[in-house]
């Protein structure tokens, strides 16, 4: 469990090692993601972005490496300092609405419901999940970000390819939401193809898949 003085501490990840199924996706991984800081995940596919977010969320396992935050081991299931991995696929039950589906995250996570509609999803409220097209559902899975409580300027954002399905204005609303989340002490670690965020000078790290 991460303390409430713990919160604002830099999340280290030293020498951070993947096999699966007994190949090596990346070695000796170092990462130093401070609040308030943003880091973008360049490689081309197989190269691990995915595996890395997924790793920091507490869903997939590593082989090697220590993972801490502010000189404490960081098991991030166990945590209580908020994170957000948003990544196809998103999760979402088929059957039930999009407001349904997102009133029930809300829910588990003891969120309050978001207030501005941000990314336009009023207009698809209503429709079951099976019929939005890939832009619609990455427009929903981005608005959990907006759900909201007393916590989530701390929240660690691990977004994979936020803006791969999004027009040029939904894209601007990402960035200028990531921006807000960073100058209030949040942390954001992207994996991405498209440019993203320049302007904020973000920590690079290039993967190369492996041989």
């Amino acid at each position: 469990m991460v303390s409430s003085d713990l919160v604002h501490e830099s999340l280290l990840l030293t020498n951070v090692t993947l096999f699966r199924a007994n190949k090596l996706i990346f070695k000796d991984l170092n990462l130093n993601l401070s609040s308030g800081e943003i880091c973008i995940l360049n490689g081309p596919n197989g190269a691990g972005k995915t595996s890395l977010l997924r790793i920091i969320a507490g869903y997939l396992p590593f082989s090697y490496g220590i993972m801490s935050l502010g000189g404490h081991i960081f098991e991030p299931l166990k945590s209580n300092l908020p994170i957000w991995y948003i990544g196809n696929p998103f999760g979402f039950h088929p059957n039930l609405s999009a407001a349904k589906n997102l009133f029930q995250i809300a829910m588990m996570r003891k969120l309050q419901m978001l207030e501005e509609d941000k990314f336009n999803i009023k207009e698809f409220i209503k429709q079951p999940i099976r019929t939005l097209s890939t832009g619609q559902l990455q427009r929903l899975a981005l608005s959990q970000l907006l759900l909201r409580s007393n916590r989530q300027k701390e929240a660690i954002w691990l977004l994979d390819e936020p803006n791969s399905a999004l027009d040029s204005s939904h894209c601007l609303t990402l960035e200028t939401l990531i921006e807000e989340h960073i100058k209030f002490g949040g942390r954001v670690l992207i994996a991405a193809h498209q440019p993203l965020c320049r302007h904020l000078a973000p920590q690079i790290i290039q993967l190369k898949a492996s041989s």
